[in-house]
């Protein structure tokens, strides 16, 4: 009898040690399922956060103020995350579909901003500028130059008085001194024409460049094909777009 106790408590024993054993599995099982959940959850809220940065763009009538604003992300965000493991470079496509010259006011010197048929994320820093890799702001470009120089504020107004800058430059009445004349009384710019670089002719130079960037704002895109994922994680990689038009 004392045997048969012995053998049935170690029995109950090794049933126990049993049950307590694949109580800890299921629950580790069960812990292990809830944090690959949650991290799934975690990576997807992650994947549409970054996908909903650009779903926006995924449309026509897309303005070129947009545009700018696109590209100016898409360059920041190579530029930033160049080094980072598991980096995928983000890729544009802009099709000016010839449109090109309806940026232009001056036809005698036709396109000096919008030169491309074709603007892809290697060489849309010709409009848009280059991020510093200190602070990530756009600079270096044209169009960052001129409002270096002039000012923004200046810069858009140089744009919109246009016409009037291309007056006095062609008025053959007017001697050279008589043209900066006329130009400072309009207080286009804070400082005489004397004191800039290049005179009234690349101050009108300089005026067409930022006409084209502000008529280039004004344009239209749409989005065109299929954006392009990245296989692995889900994320948007590429978008494509043609010019349809400028409009005011």
């Amino acid at each position: 009898m004392e045997n048969a106790s012995k053998a049935l408590i170690m029995a109950a024993s090794v049933l126990i040690a049993i049950v307590i054993i694949s109580a800890f599995i299921l629950m580790m099982s069960n812990l292990t399922s809830y944090q690959d959940a949650s991290y799934r959850s975690n990576l997807s809220s992650q994947i549409a956060e970054f996908n909903n940065q650009y779903t926006t763009y995924i449309r026509d009538d897309v303005r070129g103020s947009d545009m700018i604003s696109l590209m100016n992300k898409i360059v920041d965000y190579n530029n930033r995350y160049a080094d980072t493991e598991g980096f995928t470079e983000m890729h544009i496509t802009i099709h000016m579909n010839g449109q090109n010259e309806k940026l232009v006011y001056d036809e005698d010197y036709g396109n000096l901003l919008v030169i491309q048929d074709e603007y892809n994320e290697t060489n849309i820093t010709q409009i848009v500028g280059r991020p510093s890799s200190a602070t990530n702001d756009i600079s270096d470009g044209i169009i960052r130059e001129l409002e270096n120089k002039y000012e923004q504020k200046y810069c858009n107004q140089l744009a919109s008085d246009i016409a009037t800058i291309d007056s006095i430059r062609d008025n053959v009445n007017l001697s050279s001194s008589e043209k900066e004349d006329a130009f400072n009384a309009e207080r286009l710019l804070p400082k005489p024409v004397s004191e800039y670089s290049g005179g009234l002719s690349q101050i009108y130079e300089d005026a067409l460049v930022y006409y084209e960037y502000v008529q280039f704002k004004r344009a239209y895109f749409d989005c065109v094909g299929q954006p392009q994922y990245d296989q692995n994680t889900g994320r948007i990689t590429g978008l494509e777009f043609e010019c349809t038009g400028v409009g005011v």
